[in-house]
This record gives C-alpha cells, sequence and structure tokens, in this order.
C-alpha cells in the first residue's frame, strides 16, 4: 500500500509576503499599498479605448532622458555588450564619479571602492539596506506620510513604527516625537528629504534634532534624498550628511529616475560606512549579481558639474513655473487646499472636505477629468492626493482637476467645525 502524502503546509508564501499579496490582490479598492499603480493601469486601460488621460500619477520630473546621457549609453552599446560583468559594487568609473560628486556637493569624502553601492534604483538599495541591517522584530520609525519604507521593512522581517506627521505644523519632523517612540528594539529610522509627496524640504533644525537622537540611542539613519537639489527660491537643501558626527551610522541613498529623468535605467546607489555597504553588497551578490555595465557607462556623463548645474536650474524653472500656477488654481477650488512646495515635484492637496477616500477621489478625477493622479493612502495619508508636476500637459490637468473638483459637493470636516468652533469664541459679544 503507497505511503500517504504528507499534508501540505497551511501557507505556501512567507508571512510577510502573503501579507503583501493579500493587500495587493485588494489595492484596487483599498488603494493599499500602492494604489498609484492601480491608477495609472487604469489610466492605460482608458487611453487604448480612446480617451486623452493626463498622467500625473507617477513621480516623473520630465520623459527627456538628457541627450549626453542616450549618446553615452547609444555609444558604448557594443563595448558593453561584449566585455566583463562590472563589479558586484558597481563599475568603478561610475562610483569613482558618484564619490566626486558628494565631495563636490556637501564636502565629505567618500571612499568609492568600499562606502559605494549602485543597485536597480534607490528602491532596491533601501530593500538591500533592510535586509543587511534588520533582525527578526528590529524596529524602524517611518514618519508619514511618506514613500512605501515601511514596505521593505517588513519584507526583511523588521517591524515598521509609524509617526504621524501633523499637516497643521507642516509636516515637522520634531526629534522629541521620534525619542518618544525609541525602544531597546529600535534599530533605524527613515527619511525622505525632501519630502515625498508633501514636498518639504526640512531644515538644519530638524535635521541636527534626529542626528542627536541617532548618537544618543545608538540608531542608525536611512536618508532618501532621491529629489536632492529639487528646491525653490534659493531655499538651502541640507543633507543628513552634513552632520560628519553620524557618518558611522547613516546611509544616504539617491537615484538617477528622479534627477536627471533616467526612469527607465532603473539605476541608484548608496552611500554609507563599509561595513553596511559590504553587507548590501552580499544581498546585491547573491539576488541580482550587479547592475548592467551598458546602464551605469551611459550615467556617467549625467554627474558633470556643468551639465548637472544647468540641467538642474532648467528643470527648477519649469517645475516652479508649473508649481505657481497649480497651487494657485488649486486653492481656489472650494474645499481644497494646498500648501505651495519648497521642493520635489509634488504636490500634496487636501481633500477630506469632499468626504471621499482617496482612492475614490482619484478614480473620479480618472473619469471626470481624464488625469491620473495617486491616492494619498498609498503614502500613509488620506484625506489628500498627489500631483506630479512633470507632465508636459501639467497646466491643461490642472485646469482639468479644477473644473472636475468644483463638481464635486462638500462635507464638514472636523477642520471646518474647528474653525467655526474658533470664529464662534473668537466673535465679540453683541
Amino acid at each position: 500500500m503507497p505511503a500517504s502524502r504528507p499534508k501540505r503546509r497551511r501557507e505556501v508564501l512567507a508571512s510577510q509576503v502573503q501579507d503583501l499579496a493579500k493587500a495587493y490582490d485588494e489595492m484596487e479598492k483599498t488603494g493599499r499599498p500602492f494604489g498609484t499603480l492601480t491608477i495609472v493601469e487604469m489610466g492605460r486601460k482608458l487611453e487604448s479605448q480612446g480617451r486623452d488621460i493626463i498622467f500625473c500619477a507617477e513621480s516623473i520630473l520630465s520623459t527627456q532622458v538628457p541627450q549626453v546621457v542616450l549618446d553615452e549609453t547609444g555609444r558604448t552599446f557594443r563595448e558593453a555588450s561584449t566585455g566583463s560583468e562590472a563589479p558586484f559594487l558597481g563599475l568603478p568609473e561610475l562610483r569613482q564619479a558618484i564619490a566626486g560628486r558628494f565631495k563636490r556637493l556637501y564636502g565629505r569624502e567618500v571612499d568609492w571602492n568600499t562606502e559605494i553601492i549602485v543597485t536597480s534604483g534607490s528602491m532596491q538599495s533601501e530593500y538591500y539596506l533592510m535586509a543587511a541591517l534588520l533582525n527578526p522584530g528590529d524596529e524602524v520609525i517611518v514618519p508619514t506620510p511618506t514613500f512605501f519604507f515601511d514596505i521593505p521593512v517588513k519584507l526583511a522581517r523588521g517591524k515598521p513604527v509609524y509617526l504621524k506627521l501633523d499637516p497643521e505644523k507642516n509636516y515637522l519632523h520634531d526629534a522629541r516625537r521620534f525619542r518618544d517612540l525609541v525602544t531597546n528594539k529600535t534599530k533605524l529610522i527613515t527619511l525622505c528629504n525632501p519630502h515625498n509627496p508633501t514636498g518639504r524640504v526640512l531644515t538644519e533644525e530638524e535635521l541636527s534634532g534626529i542626528a542627536q537622537l541617532a548618537i544618543d540611542r545608538d540608531l542608525y539613519i536611512m536618508h532618501d534624498q532621491v529629489y536632492e537639489r529639487m528646491v525653490y527660491g534659493g531655499r538651502p537643501y541640507v543633507p543628513m550628511a552634513k552632520f560628519h558626527e553620524v557618518q558611522d551610522r547613516l546611509v544616504s541613498i539617491t537615484s538617477f529616475s528622479k534627477l536627471f529623468n533616467m526612469m527607465n535605467y532603473r539605476l541608484g546607489y548608496a552611500i554609507g560606512p563599509a561595513n553596511i555597504i559590504h553587507g548590501m553588497e552580499m544581498v546585491q551578490s547573491f539576488s541580482s549579481m550587479g547592475i548592467p555595465v551598458l546602464l551605469q557607462k551611459g550615467a556617467i556623463p549625467a554627474l558633470n558639474k556643468g551639465f548637472e548645474d544647468r540641467h538642474i536650474a532648467d528643470t527648477i524653472a519649469r517645475l516652479q513655473k508649473a508649481r505657481d500656477y497649480a497651487v494657485r488654481k488649486l486653492n481656489s477650488v472650494d474645499g481644497m487646499r494646498v500648501s505651495s512646495p519648497e521642493g520635489t515635484n509634488l504636490l500634496f492637496p487636501e481633500i477630506s472636505s469632499f468626504g471621499m477616500s482617496s482612492m475614490d477621489f482619484c478614480k473620479y478625477l480618472l473619469r471626470e477629468a481624464g488625469v491620473a493622479c495617486a491616492p494619498g493612502i498609498a503614502y500613509h495619508g488620506d484625506g489628500h492626493f498627489r500631483i506630479s508636476l512633470g507632465s508636459d500637459r501639467i497646466e491643461e490637468a490642472i485646469d482639468r482637476i479644477t473644473t472636475a473638483v468644483s463638481k464635486l459637493p462638500r462635507k464638514v470636516s472636523k477642520r471646518d467645525n474647528r474653525a467655526r468652533v474658533k470664529a464662534t469664541v473668537s466673535m465679540p459679544a453683541r
């Protein structure tokens, strides 16, 4: 008689992957974990049916890859296609250029050979960092709203601890509030500056407080600075790397996708202590085995000082014009409020007075206005939605949005009630 088969385990996938897959399967309804993708896919479907859709959901500064990058990529195509693979840490020439740029911009010496790793976009750097740094149950403080840093934390079997930033205080990163969340299991703080999705540019005082907290409590800091230098009005951009006392506990992560419009190159990098970068190298070595040489060679000219400075100036001028137009138009709509971002290519208008989830709101904009925007719930910021200013048709998109939103009925929000009570209290007696 044949032996009976062993009973199949209840779950095939690891629990953290199973949880993510379940949320992903419900994403069209809930917007979690990344409803931006759902809205874009819905927009593409409508476009294929003949609708004119303007895409402002994905964070894109422009779709035009710089010509110097395209030229270098084309020039080296045959050589890179037949040559040897790059080291797992990345092409030496590219890492040397990255180190030179970091010193030029921020005054910090970086050992290109041991303190830089090139990855497939910034998100891969962030996952590799979590995989290399976290033990099961280690806690990571994640201020929200934010990009989905909590997902790589969970995939690495860590525990995200959320710190809800206050929009009434312009999403201030108050180190005292971070300190209240620190336990003996806390290992890492995540930061995004300039900030996705709000467009805040953190001050030196905010960063200094967090740096001191990391020193006091022996914590590490991940600084996502993919929007570095994208600031308006001559406002200073202060990276966490400015604080030399945290260099042994800081990993700075950047991407070519945003600053240089190289989204389809999927190229990013991390700069940090040699021991952490080595740990990230181990994860990369035995997973993807590195990044194609062709893409790395093509990126090198983008880091030329003269080119980068001209490119940044042109990009900021274009985005600032779009920002000013969008803020003026959107704030003219009854029930909508948007702060003028200090940096990035992003707006994060508040829509709570319309009584809709951010996912339903973005579906409405897609149907009514033909504009794809990102739901705030995808960034832990329901009651808001995100607009990327990078489209060549951004002013038309803003006009469509304002027209569509003007048709929506308003519902009294908690903020409206607070304002009404405040006005009543302050009104002189008759």
